[in-house]
């Protein structure tokens, strides 16, 4: 599993890459306004608009589907089309309410924008609404993958999908018509959603059309899936009230501060937490069916120790480098000093949950493998009252950055009350095995903090932001290899040792 992982994360950082490129054109050309606030909304609401169905449905598909492939392979082909058809058929209803309804869509995602953003991104939604069919097979795709030991593809199917987006950006720029943008956008996620499925061919995957309301198998995941769908809405409230109430107290730009600071934090759960996640849940999910709780145990444990050993120094790094870091993803073009600031800031306390986010997500996942979906209900639902309740708080008295203060504070409240439960439920975890590496992963990012934080001082105003930055993290990179190498962590001798 180590070694996979290591793999899936490389090709995350390629992916992300291209993602982040993505994002730094459209920002550059346009600045932090009314165009980015329009892309970024419009761009994220196809995921956001299939949250729901999908997280129910895909998330409980992966379990369920190896339960069945276990048993019958020609059965499983059968359940796949059924849930793949379902999804196409929900996805079609959804477009065509973005598509007729744009307005209503952009009035509850982001209430606080202006006229001119406003008319801006309800015509960008019109345009994307039925990319929300790629975005279903793109979705469902990647658990089928998944399943069957691929994990590479789902990760790069992303690339040329957000090439297409940067010409047409570039495009729009050049010419000053912003229609090519949702254009571009539309052509990106169609092509995404075509290769996903000539891969899910090439993996075994047979088309039919099949839409069994009555296959027991999909009434049994829904039926234990149905607290993950109230969930998901949960989750859902959640993230639009924290980006319209952005809109609010911040106005112009306030989408993009926090979309983007997001996809920062995105960067690091989708290389360290997702690439971990990936490999580690159809294994655990495999344990779970056969009850074999010690394969469990030892898997979350390895995952654990994964996902701390690079978030741990990743939020470190992001606290003490955070104006470095989006100085060098988005600084340049049409965007100063004054917007980096608030974005680094916004960023800095969105990264101190970043551990937390990781753990929950990954105790979350072990409850779904045992089918227990009412006790990360029962959390989410205390997390987003708590996260509501601050976002007004602290979005009062500290303004936009408090909206992310509110959100690590709700993973860290989170992922502790799940970690208690998944004690109770195993009654003994083994982690007193793990604890001690914990403990040392940590104190070798504090050292590593301490050593960027001295050099920072040391040679201010010496270098240009980006330069400070690649020599603080290469700097801080080898300050935590060799301390943790010192420190003689089993996990990473044993990463070395196996390859």
């Amino acid at each position: 599993m180590k070694k996979t992982t290591i793999a899936v994360m490389i090709m995350t950082i390629i992916a992300k890459v291209f993602g982040f490129l993505r994002d730094k054109i459209v920002i550059h050309f346009f600045g932090f306004g009314v165009v980015s606030d329009a892309f970024m909304l419009s761009f994220g609401l196809p995921s956001l608009a299939l949250t729901v169905i999908a997280a129910a449905l895909v998330t409980g598909f992966i379990p369920m589907y190896t339960r069945v492939k276990n048993k019958d392979p020609d059965q499983a082909n059968y359940f796949v089309n059924n849930i793949f058809n379902i999804m196409i058929a929900f996805s079609l209803v959804v477009g065509m309410f973005m598509f007729l309804f744009p307005n209503v869509v952009v009035r509850i995602s982001a209430s606080g924008f202006n006229e001119e953003t406003y008319l801006l991104a309800t015509y960008f939604v019109r345009i994307i609404a039925f990319s929300v069919i790629s975005v279903a097979i793109v979705q469902l795709g990647a658990g089928f993958l998944n399943v069957n030991n691929s994990f590479i593809l789902p990760i790069l199917i992303s690339i040329p999908s957000n090439v297409i987006v940067i010409i047409f950006a570039i495009i729009a720029s050049r010419t000053q018509n912003y229609n090519y943008i949702p254009i571009g956008t539309l052509l990106g996620f169609s092509i995404q959603g075509l290769m996903m499925y000539l891969f899910m061919r090439r993996y075994g995957f047979k088309y039919r059309f099949i839409i069994d309301y009555k296959d027991p198998h999909l009434r049994k995941m829904v039926k234990i899936a149905m607290p993950l769908l109230l969930t998901t809405v949960i989750l859902t409230i959640d993230d639009i009230a924290m980006r319209s109430y952005a809109t609010w107290i911040h106005g112009s730009g306030a989408y993009s501060y926090i979309s983007n600071s997001f996809r920062l934090m995105g960067f690091a759960t989708g290389l360290f937490v997702n690439g971990v996640l990936s490999v580690a849940y159809p294994t655990i999910s495999d344990a779970a069916a056969k009850d074999d709780t010690v394969k469990v145990v030892h898997s979350m444990n390895d995952a654990i120790l994964l996902i701390s050993l690079f978030i741990i120094p990743a939020t470190v790094g992001f606290i003490t480098l955070s104006y470095e870091v989006v100085a060098f993803v988005y600084g340049g073009g049409k965007v100063g000093v004054e917007e980096l600031t608030i974005l680094g800031d916004v960023f800095k306390y969105n990264a101190m949950g970043l551990l937390f986010i990781g753990l929950r997500d990954l105790f979350i996942r072990i409850h779904y493998a045992y089918q227990d979906m009412k006790t990360p209900l029962r959390v989410q639902s205390y997390y987003v009252v708590l996260d509501i309740v601050l976002f007004v708080v602290l979005g009062q008295l500290v303004g936009i950055k408090g909206l992310t203060i509110a959100a690590s504070i709700g993973a860290l409240f989170s992922s502790m009350y799940l970690l208690n439960s998944l004690l109770n439920k195993f009654k003994r975890l083994g982690m007193h095995a793990i604890v001690k590496d914990l403990g040392k992963i940590l104190l070798s990012a504090i050292i590593m903090g301490v050593v960027i934080l001295i050099f920072k001082n040391s040679v201010s105003g010496q270098f240009s932001d980006r330069v400070l930055l690649i020599l603080s993290v290469a700097l801080g990179g080898l300050t935590y290899l060799g301390s943790v190498w010192l420190m003689k962590v089993e996990l990473v001798r044993s990463i070395l040792s196996s390859s």
